[in-house]
C-alpha cells in the first residue's frame, strides 16, 4: 500500500469518526433542548443529526413530532435500515399493520427494510416478530399492487378511501365481484394488506384469505368476521344498526296492516317516540362502558326495539300482562325511586370507562319516558280496548321503576 492510499484510508477513517461524533453531539443537544421544552430547536437539531445518518435522530423525529405520513415513514425506514430496533417495529406498522392507506402501504418495502435491518443488527428482535414476518411474506406473495392505476381504473372516490375500514370495504366488494368483475381472491388479499389499522385483525384476515387463495377456493370476505378491537366492534355494530333500521321499517309496514281495532295508524308514530326513549336510555343510563361501549350500546338498542315490536305483536294477539298495578301505588314507587337516584347523582355521578350516568342524563331520559309511556298506553289500549290507558300507564310505570332500580345497583 503506497503513501497516497494510506493517506486516503486514514482521511476517510478520521472523517467518518468526526462525522459520527458530530451526529451524536447534535443528538445530545437535541435531547437536551427537547427535555427543556424547546421542541422547535430540538427538531432542528434532530434534523441535522438525521441528515448525518443518525438512526436515533430519525426515530426521534418520527416518534416525537407530528409529521406527514410520508415523512414519518421515511424517518422510521431510514433508522430501521441501520438496525434501529424500535424503528423496525414502527416501520412495519407504518407500511403495513397500521397503514390503512391504499397508496402508502407497501409490504414489499417493509420486508426489504426488515432484511436490511437484520443484516445490520442480527441480534435485533421486535414484538410479535415471527407472526409479523409470516403475515408480511403472505402479503408480498400476492405480488406488487399499483394503487394509482387501481384508483384510476375503477374510479375510486376519495371518500371510499378515508374511513377506518374503507379499504376493507373495497376488499368485500372484490370478493363478491361488483365493479371489479369476477370475485378475485388475490385482489382481496392485496386490498386487505393495505387497509389495516389493527395488527391482530390483519394477521387473522390475511391468514384466512391467503389459505383460500393458495387453494384456489372462492372466498367471500366479511369485515365483521375479523374485527376484534373496540373500533372494529363499533364499526360492525353501526353497520348492523343500519341494517336493523331497514328491517324495522319493513316489519312495521307489515305489522301495521295486521293490527286490530284500527291501531295500525298509531304504530309508526308510537314506535318513533319509543325509539327516542330507548336510544337515550341506552346511551345515558345503562352504563355500557369499556372499549366496546358503542357496540354494546347499539346491541342493547336493537334488542329493545325488537322487544317493543314483539310486545305490540303479543298484545295484538290478545296476550295480557301478568300483573296490572294500582295507579297510586305505581306512581308513588316510581317517584320515590327517581328522587332517590336524583339525590345521589347530584352528589356523585356514576362513571365507567367511556360511559357515565349523571343527573342531566337521567332527567333527559325521564322526560322522553313520559312521552313513551303516554304514546304506548294509547296504542296498547287501542289494541286491547278492555284494558284502559290508565292501567297500561301503570304497567309501564312499574317497568320503569325496575329500570331505575338497576341504576342504583351500579355503585350504590
Amino acid at each position: 500500500m503506497n503513501k497516497i492510499q494510506i493517506f486516503l484510508l486514514l482521511f476517510f477513517m478520521i472523517s467518518n469518526a468526526v462525522l459520527s461524533q458530530t451526529s451524536v453531539s447534535y443528538l445530545k443537544m437535541a435531547d437536551s433542548a427537547y427535555t427543556a421544552g424547546n421542541k422547535d430547536k430540538a427538531k432542528e437539531l434532530y434534523t441535522t443529526a438525521a441528515s448525518m445518518n443518525n438512526p436515533d435522530a430519525h426515530y426521534a423525529l418520527a416518534y416525537k413530532y407530528v409529521l406527514t405520513d410520508e415523512e414519518r415513514i421515511f424517518h422510521y425506514s431510514e433508522a430501521a435500515k441501520m438496525g434501529h430496533q424500535e424503528s423496525v417495529g414502527a416501520m412495519f406498522e407504518a407500511l403495513l399493520f397500521r397503514a390503512n392507506s391504499l397508496t402508502l402501504a407497501n409490504p414489499e418495502q417493509a420486508l426489504e427494510i426488515y432484511n436490511q435491518a437484520k443484516a445490520q443488527n442480527p441480534s435485533l428482535t421486535i414484538f410479535n416478530e415471527k407472526e409479523y414476518l409470516a403475515t408480511v411474506k403472505k402479503c408480498v406473495e400476492a405480488g406488487p399492487f399499483d394503487a394509482k392505476k387501481f384508483i384510476e381504473q375503477y374510479n375510486i372516490k376519495e371518500n371510499e378511501l378515508n374511513g377506518p375500514y374503507s379499504i376493507w370495504e373495497l376488499a368485500e366488494e372484490a370478493s363478491r365481484g361488483g365493479r371489479f368483475g369476477k370475485p378475485n381472491t388475490k385482489l382481496v388479499l392485496q386490498l386487505i394488506s393495505r387497509g389495516s389499522f389493527v395488527p391482530a385483525e390483519l394477521e387473522f384476515a390475511v391468514d384466512s384469505i391467503y389459505k383460500n387463495w393458495k387453494a384456489n377456493k372462492p372466498f367471500v370476505f366479511n369485515i365483521c368476521d375479523y374485527v376484534s378491537s373496540g373500533s372494529g366492534l363499533s364499526y360492525c355494530s353501526a353497520k348492523a344498526e343500519k341494517q336493523a333500521n331497514k328491517e324495522y321499517s319493513i316489519r312495521i309496514e307489515k305489522l301495521t296492516a295486521r293490527l286490530q281495532h284500527n291501531a295500525g295508524n298509531l304504530l309508526l308514530p308510537t314506535f318513533t317516540v319509543a325509539e327516542k326513549f330507548i336510544e337515550e336510555k341506552a346511551w345515558k343510563e345503562e352504563l355500557n362502558g369499556g372499549t366496546g361501549y358503542a357496540a354494546w350500546t347499539r346491541a342493547s338498542i336493537m334488542k329493545q326495539k325488537n322487544d317493543y315490536l314483539n310486545l305490540v305483536e303479543k298484545i295484538n294477539k290478545g296476550i295480557k300482562p301478568d300483573t296490572l298495578a294500582n295507579c297510586n301505588e305505581a306512581d308513588r314507587k316510581l317517584n320515590k325511586t327517581y328522587q332517590r337516584i336524583v339525590s345521589q347523582l347530584k352528589k356523585k355521578p356514576i362513571n365507567d370507562f367511556n360511559a357515565s350516568v349523571d343527573y342531566e342524563g337521567l332527567r333527559s331520559v325521564q322526560r322522553l319516558w313520559i312521552g313513551y309511556r303516554d304514546a304506548s298506553a294509547v296504542l296498547f289500549h287501542q289494541l286491547a280496548p278492555s284494558i284502559s290507558e290508565i292501567v297500561w300507564k301503570n304497567w309501564l310505570t312499574e317497568i320503569r321503576t325496575k329500570e331505575l332500580n338497576q341504576i342504583l345497583e351500579f355503585s350504590y
